[in-house]
């Protein structure tokens, strides 16, 4: 999961626990705002996205936007997403995957705003995972192949990641997901846990089949 683009490595600390008493609070700390799906062993996530525009109206601000296993209520994940972050008044834009608990790897791609992205995590048998993120606007792909021995797969998430202080323009669409599929099925149909942070201005939308979507009404955060 990613946080800051100048980060280069994640705590253990980070990673999301299970939704029980002692422990929701950590759900709107961490700013995930999408859907998680647990319950059973997962094999595959997959999501399709337009890459949003960030304004750099506040420092550090950022978008991250992905899909994945685990991470929900286990100690790893297996991600692959793209980010928005705000350096020096501008974004830089950039797609990446996450294998924790090694260090996240970002693409050298170009990616810009406007873009359509598709994105994909699947589990091949013996720990073996394949990371894939295509930019259909540009025409680039990136197909990665990792093992990870540790991987729960407990859980599968497409999420929307800001920091506390997220604002953006009067309304904006963060991300309106398509194509949201786990273990090969739509995502409605998998009983999915809507997961939100703190910031009552980010709207996360019913599931609809394999769709849905993450807004932001456009006033600053609390």
């Amino acid at each position: 999961m990613r946080y800051l683009a100048a980060v280069t490595a994640i705590a253990a600390a980070t990673v999301l626990g299970p939704l029980t008493p002692a422990s929701a609070a950590a759900v709107p700390a961490l700013g995930w705002y999408g859907y998680a799906v647990t319950g059973s062993t997962y094999t595959s996530t997959t999501a399709d996205w337009t890459m949003p525009s960030l304004a750099c109206t506040t420092q550090d601000a950022y978008v991250a936007i992905w899909t994945g296993l685990d991470g929900y209520s286990s100690d790893t994940v297996e991600q692959v997403g793209a980010e928005a972050y705000c350096s020096g008044g501008t974004a830089d834009y950039f797609g990446w995957y996450d294998m924790y608990p090694a260090d996240p790897v970002d693409f050298s791609s170009t990616l810009k705003p406007g873009d359509h992205l598709e994105a994909a995590v699947t589990y091949d048998g013996a720990q073996e995972f394949t990371v894939a993120l295509s930019d259909v606007t540009r025409g680039w792909s990136h197909t990665v192949n990792q093992s990870l021995a540790a991987a729960a797969r407990t859980s599968a998430e497409t999420v929307v990641e800001v920091p506390a202080n997220f604002s953006c323009a009067p309304v904006q669409t963060l991300a309106a997901f398509t194509g949201d599929t786990v273990n090969g099925s739509p995502l409605g149909s998998q009983d999915p846990v809507k997961v939100t942070g703190t910031n009552p201005h980010i709207i996360v939308s019913a599931v609809s089949g394999k769709t849905f979507s993450v807004t932001c009404d456009g006033l600053a955060s609390p």
